[in-house]
């Protein structure tokens, strides 16, 4: 068959926007909070549509981006409100690094108490316990709290623990910071002002004063499948009463970045165990030892496998004296210092 060189050759660029719905949602599925938000929805009327769908909203993370580092609150606060209006009350997971505020909490509250399952905050400085602690109040489906690189009172756990009796899983990352150091440079402080007797904190007052957190935890949250407190002081008395108290853990007990003695408790009801590992090294915590601590005796995970990943290998940490300011591994560097 012979061809007229003169006949138009067929259009072989293919129109996406006229992709049914269902196609484009399916797409949508497969990219982030923050590329939707600032990438397909601008593409074409078609496209925005499709990106309003409730279901590509149950998950919101905004967390390990470029943009997250490079905008100013107000702008991430106005695209975190974005995602929350299109699950249309429907989101199960807040993930956010840096940027949230208690305004913000405070929209969750009244767009997605009824639905809310998870929220991590990595870094958000400007939230207050009290907001979170109300968000944990108003949320009765709530089962995972982290809070990382913020530090939250007793008070806060206690509360929580109250409210949200069914809280599964807890995660409190902060850089290591001795305050047995700094609570003696205050008495020394406080001495030469009033040049009073120089006073020895009684033992007892001293454990108690570093293992509060975890006393506040094992007396009230009672239903924790995974706790993980990194950078904390506490001792083996406080890991201890955390082990006697979690009988229905299946996971572990992470407390990097600390210095003091390794232990492992057995918990017989539940065929599990439970790591208070303390190593002697600053740097990430060894995930393959959490792992390896928190088997059931079968060798499986239970339903909890995704808690004892990291979010990514040790293998795949960055130097950071190689990484430029614009590179995007940067971000997740940061992002695994504050969070596992």
């Amino acid at each position: 068959m012979e061809v007229d060189p003169g006949d138009p050759l067929p259009d072989t660029n293919r129109d996406w926007s006229k992709l049914p719905v269902d196609a484009l949602s399916a797409v949508f599925m497969k990219l982030g909070t923050v590329e939707i938000l600032m990438g397909a929805s601008f593409v074409c009327h078609s496209w925005l549509a499709a990106s309003k769908s409730p279901e590509l909203w149950r998950f919101v993370d905004m967390t390990r981006h470029k943009v997250i580092f490079s905008k100013g609150t107000d702008i991430l606060c106005a695209m975190a409100k974005a995602a929350i209006d299109r699950s249309d009350g429907r989101m199960e997971s807040f993930w956010a690094q840096k940027f949230v505020t208690c305004e913000l909490l405070d929209y969750i509250v009244s767009r997605a108490s009824s639905t809310l399952k998870s929220i991590r905050l990595i870094a958000c400085t400007f939230v207050w316990g009290q907001s979170l602690a109300t968000l944990a109040a108003r949320c009765p489906l709530l089962e995972e709290i982290e809070c990382s690189h913020h530090k939250m009172s007793a008070d806060f756990f206690k509360y929580v623990g109250i409210v949200r009796p069914q809280l599964k899983r807890l995660r409190v990352h902060m850089p290591y910071f001795d305050y047995d150091a700094t609570e003696d440079e205050m008495k020394e402080h406080h001495n030469e002002d009033e040049d009073d007797d120089e006073y020895e904190e009684p033992f007892e007052q001293w454990e108690a004063r570093r293992n509060v957190d975890a006393f506040a935890i094992a007396e009230n949250m009672h239903e924790l499948r995974l706790l993980q407190i990194s950078g904390n002081n506490l001792t083996n008395k406080g890991v201890s009463e955390l082990a006697a108290q979690r009988s229905n853990m299946s996971g572990c007990l992470d407390n990097g970045l600390m210095l003091t003695v390794q232990i492992s408790v057995s918990l017989g009801k539940t065929k599990a165990k439970m790591m208070g590992s303390l190593y002697m090294i600053f740097g990430k915590p060894r995930f393959e030892t959490l792992r390896a601590e928190a088997k059931m005796e079968d060798g499986s995970y239970g339903d909890y496998y995704e808690d004892y990943s990291a979010l990514s290998s040790p293998e795949s940490c960055v130097d950071s004296k190689d990484v430029y300011c614009d590179d995007p591994k940067v971000y997740t560097m940061y992002h695994d210092y504050y969070s596992l």
